[in-house]
C-alpha cells in the first residue's frame, strides 16, 4: 500500500530509500516494512536499498561475512612449521659489515 500522507518522526530520513536524490513523497506499507520514498520510485516499485536497523548492522552483514574478519578464528596461531629457533643470545653486529 502506498500514501502520500504520514506523519514523519524525529527519526526518519528525508531522502528516498531507494534512489537516495530525492526528497520522501511517499510510504510504501507492507510485509512489517515501512519504506520512505520518493513519487517516482513509490509508482514505479523500486525496492529500498537498505534496511536500517537488521540484525547485524545497517549494511546488512550476513553471519558469514562477520565470521570472515582477520582472526575470526581466534588469535593469530604459528604456522605448522615455523622454522628453526632464532638463536640465543642473539649474534652481536659486526662494526663495518652488515648483518647477515
Amino acid at each position: 500500500m502506498i500514501t502520500t500522507e504520514f506523519n514523519p518522526t524525529i527519526t526518519d530520513v528525508v531522502t528516498c530509500e531507494a534512489c537516495w536524490r530525492e526528497p520522501v513523497e511517499a510510504v510504501r506499507v507492507g510485509q512489517g516494512l515501512r519504506d520512505l520514498l520518493c513519487l517516482h520510485c513509490a509508482e514505479t516499485g523500486y525496492p529500498a536499498r537498505v534496511v536500517q536497523f537488521p540484525p547485524l548492522g545497517v549494511y546488512g552483514l550476513t553471519a558469514a561475512k562477520v565470521k570472515m574478519g582477520r582472526h575470526a578464528g581466534g588469535p593469530p596461531q604459528l604456522p605448522p612449521e615455523p622454522g628453526p629457533h632464532l638463536p640465543s643470545p642473539p649474534p652481536t653486529p659486526t662494526p663495518g659489515r652488515p648483518p647477515v
